[in-house]
Protein backbone atom coordinates (compact mmCIF):
# COMPACT_ATOMS: atom_id res chain seq x y z
CA UNK A 1 0.00 0.00 0.00
CA UNK A 2 2.71 2.44 1.47
CA UNK A 3 4.69 1.51 -2.26
CA UNK A 4 1.59 2.67 -4.65
CA UNK A 5 1.02 5.59 -2.55
CA UNK A 6 4.56 6.45 -2.86
CA UNK A 7 4.51 5.57 -6.86
CA UNK A 8 1.32 7.70 -7.18
CA UNK A 9 2.57 10.69 -5.74
CA UNK A 10 5.62 10.40 -7.71
CA UNK A 11 3.46 10.04 -11.28
CA UNK A 12 1.58 13.14 -9.72
CA UNK A 13 4.91 14.91 -8.89
CA UNK A 14 5.95 14.48 -12.57
CA UNK A 15 2.68 15.67 -13.75
CA UNK A 16 2.68 18.70 -11.53
CA UNK A 17 6.69 19.30 -13.13
CA UNK A 18 6.24 18.51 -16.62
CA UNK A 19 3.38 18.91 -17.23
CA UNK A 20 3.41 22.04 -20.01
CA UNK A 21 6.14 19.38 -21.72
CA UNK A 22 3.57 16.37 -21.71
CA UNK A 23 0.57 19.09 -22.53
CA UNK A 24 2.86 20.10 -25.86
CA UNK A 25 3.93 16.99 -26.89
CA UNK A 26 0.42 15.82 -27.16
CA UNK A 27 -0.90 18.54 -29.27
CA UNK A 28 2.12 18.56 -31.43
CA UNK A 29 1.32 14.71 -31.93
CA UNK A 30 -2.60 15.07 -32.92
CA UNK A 31 -1.89 18.04 -34.98
CA UNK A 32 1.02 16.26 -36.60
CA UNK A 33 -1.87 13.77 -37.46
CA UNK A 34 -4.89 15.48 -38.10
CA UNK A 35 -3.63 18.47 -39.81
CA UNK A 36 -2.92 18.68 -43.72
CA UNK A 37 0.70 19.78 -43.57
CA UNK A 38 1.31 20.91 -40.45
CA UNK A 39 4.50 18.96 -40.31
CA UNK A 40 6.08 20.45 -43.43
CA UNK A 41 9.16 22.91 -42.93
CA UNK A 42 7.67 25.76 -44.45
CA UNK A 43 4.71 25.15 -41.50
CA UNK A 44 7.73 25.01 -38.90
CA UNK A 45 8.81 28.63 -39.74
CA UNK A 46 5.85 29.83 -40.38
CA UNK A 47 5.07 28.71 -36.28
CA UNK A 48 8.56 29.78 -35.27
CA UNK A 49 7.65 33.31 -37.29
CA UNK A 50 4.54 33.94 -36.04
CA UNK A 51 5.73 33.27 -32.26
CA UNK A 52 8.81 35.39 -32.63
CA UNK A 53 6.64 38.67 -31.93
CA UNK A 54 3.56 37.30 -29.64
CA UNK A 55 6.42 35.21 -27.56
CA UNK A 56 8.41 38.93 -26.60
CA UNK A 57 5.21 40.32 -25.47
CA UNK A 58 4.73 37.18 -23.83
CA UNK A 59 7.76 37.61 -21.89
CA UNK A 60 7.06 41.10 -21.11
CA UNK A 61 3.08 40.50 -19.49
CA UNK A 62 4.64 37.98 -18.03
CA UNK A 63 6.75 39.90 -15.88
CA UNK A 64 4.49 41.96 -15.01
CA UNK A 65 2.21 39.38 -13.91
CA UNK A 66 5.16 37.57 -11.77
CA UNK A 67 4.57 40.83 -9.75
CA UNK A 68 0.67 40.68 -9.44
CA UNK A 69 -0.20 43.61 -12.31
CA UNK A 70 -1.24 43.14 -15.79
CA UNK A 71 -1.61 44.64 -19.00
CA UNK A 72 -4.90 44.33 -21.40
CA UNK A 73 -3.28 47.52 -23.64
CA UNK A 74 -0.74 45.16 -25.23
CA UNK A 75 -3.20 44.61 -28.38
CA UNK A 76 -3.51 48.55 -28.73
CA UNK A 77 -0.09 49.15 -27.99
CA UNK A 78 1.40 46.60 -31.13
CA UNK A 79 -1.16 49.30 -33.05
CA UNK A 80 0.48 52.41 -31.94
CA UNK A 81 4.49 51.52 -31.66
CA UNK A 82 3.92 50.11 -34.72
CA UNK A 83 2.04 53.16 -36.18
CA UNK A 84 4.79 55.46 -35.23
CA UNK A 85 7.71 53.41 -36.60
CA UNK A 86 5.97 53.17 -39.31
CA UNK A 87 5.38 56.61 -39.88
CA UNK A 88 8.99 57.44 -40.03
CA UNK A 89 10.25 55.07 -42.64
CA UNK A 90 7.39 55.11 -45.23
CA UNK A 91 7.65 56.91 -48.36
CA UNK A 92 4.17 57.32 -48.73
CA UNK A 93 2.42 60.72 -48.43
CA UNK A 94 1.79 59.55 -44.56
CA UNK A 95 5.54 59.15 -44.01
CA UNK A 96 8.77 60.85 -43.53
CA UNK A 97 11.08 58.55 -45.29
CA UNK A 98 13.55 58.04 -42.60
CA UNK A 99 16.02 55.63 -42.21
CA UNK A 100 15.33 51.84 -41.11
CA UNK A 101 17.24 52.52 -37.49
CA UNK A 102 15.01 55.32 -36.48
CA UNK A 103 11.51 53.82 -37.22
CA UNK A 104 12.78 51.07 -34.77
CA UNK A 105 14.05 53.32 -32.75
CA UNK A 106 10.87 55.43 -32.56
CA UNK A 107 8.51 52.04 -32.31
CA UNK A 108 10.77 50.87 -28.81
CA UNK A 109 10.36 54.66 -27.84
CA UNK A 110 6.65 54.24 -27.94
CA UNK A 111 6.52 51.11 -26.38
CA UNK A 112 8.60 52.52 -23.33
CA UNK A 113 6.79 55.73 -23.24
CA UNK A 114 3.70 53.89 -22.63
CA UNK A 115 4.79 51.61 -20.31
CA UNK A 116 5.89 54.39 -18.68
CA UNK A 117 2.68 56.15 -18.41
CA UNK A 118 0.83 53.07 -17.30
CA UNK A 119 3.22 52.67 -14.47
CA UNK A 120 3.18 55.55 -13.31
CA UNK A 121 -0.34 55.48 -12.92
CA UNK A 122 -0.30 52.23 -11.45
CA UNK A 123 2.22 52.74 -8.98
CA UNK A 124 1.77 56.41 -7.85
CA UNK A 125 -2.31 56.87 -8.59
CA UNK A 126 -2.46 53.33 -6.59
CA UNK A 127 -5.08 52.31 -9.28
CA UNK A 128 -5.30 48.17 -9.95
CA UNK A 129 -3.85 47.78 -12.92
CA UNK A 130 -6.44 45.88 -14.75
CA UNK A 131 -8.43 49.22 -14.66
CA UNK A 132 -5.45 51.44 -15.59
CA UNK A 133 -4.73 49.31 -18.78
CA UNK A 134 -8.27 48.76 -19.54
CA UNK A 135 -8.33 52.71 -20.36
CA UNK A 136 -4.71 52.98 -21.45
CA UNK A 137 -5.94 50.10 -24.21
CA UNK A 138 -8.42 52.57 -25.97
CA UNK A 139 -6.14 55.21 -25.40
CA UNK A 140 -3.57 53.94 -27.33
CA UNK A 141 -5.57 52.27 -29.67
CA UNK A 142 -7.17 55.53 -30.11
CA UNK A 143 -3.59 57.54 -31.07
CA UNK A 144 -3.01 54.89 -33.33
CA UNK A 145 -6.18 55.63 -35.66
CA UNK A 146 -5.57 59.06 -35.32
CA UNK A 147 -1.92 59.01 -36.64
CA UNK A 148 -2.79 56.61 -39.31
CA UNK A 149 -6.01 58.62 -40.20
CA UNK A 150 -7.62 54.97 -40.03
CA UNK A 151 -5.69 53.45 -42.70
CA UNK A 152 -3.14 51.34 -42.34
CA UNK A 153 0.41 52.59 -43.45
CA UNK A 154 2.90 51.06 -46.08
CA UNK A 155 5.88 51.57 -48.54
CA UNK A 156 8.33 50.55 -45.87
CA UNK A 157 12.25 50.68 -47.29
CA UNK A 158 13.89 47.16 -47.81
CA UNK A 159 16.35 48.26 -44.88
CA UNK A 160 13.29 48.28 -42.68
CA UNK A 161 11.64 45.32 -44.01
CA UNK A 162 14.56 43.13 -43.84
CA UNK A 163 15.15 41.74 -40.02
CA UNK A 164 11.29 40.76 -40.15
CA UNK A 165 10.76 39.09 -43.73
CA UNK A 166 14.36 37.86 -44.16
CA UNK A 167 16.01 34.63 -43.36
CA UNK A 168 19.50 33.72 -42.70
CA UNK A 169 20.01 30.90 -45.81
CA UNK A 170 16.47 31.25 -46.26
CA UNK A 171 15.71 28.68 -43.22
CA UNK A 172 16.11 30.70 -40.01
CA UNK A 173 13.95 34.06 -40.25
CA UNK A 174 15.77 37.20 -38.31
CA UNK A 175 12.77 37.67 -35.97
CA UNK A 176 13.02 34.12 -34.34
CA UNK A 177 17.15 35.02 -34.04
CA UNK A 178 15.85 38.13 -32.64
CA UNK A 179 13.42 36.12 -30.03
CA UNK A 180 15.91 33.99 -29.60
CA UNK A 181 18.58 37.37 -27.60
CA UNK A 182 15.57 38.35 -25.66
CA UNK A 183 14.74 35.03 -24.42
CA UNK A 184 18.53 35.06 -23.24
CA UNK A 185 18.71 38.76 -21.54
CA UNK A 186 15.15 38.39 -19.78
CA UNK A 187 16.16 35.01 -18.69
CA UNK A 188 19.25 36.61 -17.00
CA UNK A 189 17.31 39.46 -15.76
CA UNK A 190 14.74 37.82 -13.80
CA UNK A 191 17.59 35.64 -12.87
CA UNK A 192 20.62 37.09 -11.69
CA UNK A 193 19.88 40.92 -12.38
CA UNK A 194 18.27 42.46 -9.07
CA UNK A 195 15.47 44.05 -10.50
CA UNK A 196 14.27 40.64 -11.21
CA UNK A 197 14.76 39.27 -7.29
CA UNK A 198 12.61 42.23 -6.94
CA UNK A 199 10.18 41.93 -9.44
CA UNK A 200 9.62 38.04 -7.91
CA UNK A 201 9.35 39.39 -4.09
CA UNK A 202 7.03 42.57 -4.50
CA UNK A 203 4.47 39.12 -7.19
CA UNK A 204 4.99 37.03 -3.83
CA UNK A 205 4.26 39.53 -1.09
CA UNK A 206 4.25 43.56 -1.60
CA UNK A 207 3.74 44.12 2.05
CA UNK A 208 6.65 42.20 3.26
CA UNK A 209 8.82 43.31 0.17
CA UNK A 210 8.30 47.11 1.60
CA UNK A 211 8.90 45.75 5.13
CA UNK A 212 12.27 44.88 4.01
CA UNK A 213 13.34 47.78 1.93
CA UNK A 214 12.37 47.10 -1.58
CA UNK A 215 11.15 50.67 -3.34
CA UNK A 216 8.14 48.54 -4.59
CA UNK A 217 6.74 51.75 -6.72
CA UNK A 218 10.50 52.28 -8.21
CA UNK A 219 9.82 48.62 -9.11
CA UNK A 220 6.64 48.40 -10.54
CA UNK A 221 7.52 51.28 -12.88
CA UNK A 222 10.57 49.51 -14.27
CA UNK A 223 8.84 46.40 -14.67
CA UNK A 224 6.29 48.36 -16.90
CA UNK A 225 8.99 49.92 -18.68
CA UNK A 226 10.62 47.12 -19.59
CA UNK A 227 7.66 45.48 -21.00
CA UNK A 228 7.06 48.34 -22.91
CA UNK A 229 10.09 48.25 -24.35
CA UNK A 230 9.47 44.41 -25.49
CA UNK A 231 6.22 45.42 -26.79
CA UNK A 232 7.46 48.52 -28.80
CA UNK A 233 10.22 45.38 -30.29
CA UNK A 234 7.72 43.22 -31.30
CA UNK A 235 5.39 45.72 -32.42
CA UNK A 236 7.76 47.23 -34.88
CA UNK A 237 9.23 43.98 -35.62
CA UNK A 238 5.97 42.39 -36.40
CA UNK A 239 5.21 45.95 -38.92
CA UNK A 240 8.71 44.80 -40.33
CA UNK A 241 7.33 41.45 -41.26
CA UNK A 242 4.06 42.36 -42.58
CA UNK A 243 5.48 45.46 -44.44
CA UNK A 244 2.73 47.61 -43.41
CA UNK A 245 1.47 48.94 -39.99
CA UNK A 246 -2.14 48.93 -39.37
CA UNK A 247 -3.75 50.81 -36.49
CA UNK A 248 -6.35 47.94 -35.91
CA UNK A 249 -3.33 45.46 -35.62
CA UNK A 250 -3.07 43.59 -32.57
CA UNK A 251 -6.87 42.89 -31.48
CA UNK A 252 -6.83 39.94 -29.09
CA UNK A 253 -2.86 39.79 -28.69
CA UNK A 254 -3.30 40.51 -24.86
CA UNK A 255 -5.33 37.04 -25.22
CA UNK A 256 -2.61 35.34 -26.37
CA UNK A 257 0.47 36.44 -24.31
CA UNK A 258 -1.61 36.56 -21.20
CA UNK A 259 -2.40 32.69 -22.28
CA UNK A 260 0.80 32.05 -23.01
CA UNK A 261 2.01 32.59 -19.38
CA UNK A 262 -0.38 30.76 -17.74
CA UNK A 263 -0.23 28.08 -19.57
CA UNK A 264 3.53 28.31 -19.08
CA UNK A 265 3.21 28.09 -15.45
CA UNK A 266 3.44 31.88 -14.48
CA UNK A 267 1.02 31.84 -11.69
CA UNK A 268 -2.06 34.80 -11.14
CA UNK A 269 -1.06 35.60 -7.72
CA UNK A 270 1.94 36.39 -8.70
CA UNK A 271 5.72 35.39 -7.41
CA UNK A 272 6.11 32.53 -9.73
CA UNK A 273 7.17 32.17 -13.16
CA UNK A 274 10.38 31.27 -15.53
CA UNK A 275 11.14 32.86 -18.62
CA UNK A 276 11.36 29.57 -20.66
CA UNK A 277 8.27 28.23 -19.33
CA UNK A 278 6.64 31.42 -20.72
CA UNK A 279 8.70 30.64 -23.64
CA UNK A 280 7.17 27.42 -24.06
CA UNK A 281 3.39 28.24 -23.32
CA UNK A 282 3.74 31.18 -26.50
CA UNK A 283 4.79 28.27 -28.53
CA UNK A 284 1.88 26.10 -27.49
CA UNK A 285 -0.51 29.35 -28.35
CA UNK A 286 1.34 29.37 -31.79
CA UNK A 287 0.85 26.41 -32.69
CA UNK A 288 -2.99 26.04 -31.17
CA UNK A 289 -3.28 28.55 -33.61
CA UNK A 290 -1.49 27.23 -36.58
CA UNK A 291 -3.28 23.97 -35.83
CA UNK A 292 -7.02 25.60 -36.52
CA UNK A 293 -5.85 27.31 -38.91
CA UNK A 294 -4.95 23.89 -40.89
CA UNK A 295 -7.93 22.53 -39.88
CA UNK A 296 -9.92 25.35 -40.64
CA UNK A 297 -11.40 26.52 -37.50
CA UNK A 298 -13.47 29.51 -37.88
CA UNK A 299 -12.24 32.38 -35.94
CA UNK A 300 -14.90 32.97 -33.50
CA UNK A 301 -14.36 29.40 -32.27
CA UNK A 302 -10.51 30.18 -31.59
CA UNK A 303 -11.33 32.95 -29.50
CA UNK A 304 -13.57 30.50 -27.62
CA UNK A 305 -10.42 27.62 -27.45
CA UNK A 306 -8.05 30.40 -26.35
CA UNK A 307 -10.65 31.63 -23.62
CA UNK A 308 -11.31 27.97 -22.26
CA UNK A 309 -7.37 27.24 -22.06
CA UNK A 310 -6.91 30.43 -19.77
CA UNK A 311 -9.88 29.41 -17.65
CA UNK A 312 -8.44 25.94 -17.06
CA UNK A 313 -5.08 27.21 -16.68
CA UNK A 314 -5.91 29.13 -13.84
CA UNK A 315 -7.92 26.59 -12.16
CA UNK A 316 -5.07 24.24 -12.15
CA UNK A 317 -2.76 27.36 -11.25
CA UNK A 318 -5.28 27.84 -7.96
CA UNK A 319 -5.34 24.13 -7.62
CA UNK A 320 -1.58 23.66 -7.92
CA UNK A 321 -0.94 26.12 -4.79
CA UNK A 322 -3.38 24.79 -2.50
CA UNK A 323 -5.92 27.63 -2.92
CA UNK A 324 -9.57 27.04 -3.17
Amino acid sequence: MAEKTAEKQSVKEFVNNHGIVIGFVIIFLYLSIFAPNFLSASNMINILKQISCIGIATIGVGVLIIMNCIDLSIGSMFALSGVTAGIMVSSSVAGYGLPAFVGYAVGIATGVLFGAFNGIIVAKGKIPAFIVTMGTQSIARGFALILAHGMPIGSFSDSFNYLGSTSIGGVLPWSVIVFVIVVIVMNFVMKKRPIGRYVYAVGGNEDAARVAGINVDKIKIQAYLIEGALLGLASTLMASRLKSASPNLGVGYELDAIAGCIIGGVSFTGGIGKVFDMVLGALIIGVINNGMDLLGVEAFYKQVVKGSIIVVAVLIDRKRSGRS
